[in-house]
């Protein structure tokens, strides 16, 4: 498993989350984010469209980002860089 955690600085819209899902959907591993919203922990799969469009994610919220499976250090690498715009 590898594991990274970074702060968002800038909302991010849902139409980027839908690109960030359709862009990770062809990693055979595990991919997930977790954070913390309205004193909850949300945990929700990268890969997953819908997952992905009921998060907000606002700026200030620290994700951590996971994943899982054959090529995670590629995907964990590749997903990490869809965020760049927000970090």
């Amino acid at each position: 498993m590898r594991v990274h955690e970074f702060d968002i600085r800038t909302d991010i819209q849902r139409s980027d989350l839908v690109a960030i899902s359709a862009k990770s959907s062809h990693f055979l591993s595990d991919i997930t984010i977790d954070f913390e919203l309205d004193d909850a922990n949300h945990k929700v799969d990268v890969k997953s469209l819908l997952g992905m469009l009921l998060i907000p994610i606002k700026s200030g919220t620290t994700l951590r980002l996971l994943t899982r499976g054959k090529d995670e250090e590629e995907a964990i690498h590749f997903v990490f860089d869809l965020f760049e715009p927000y970090r």
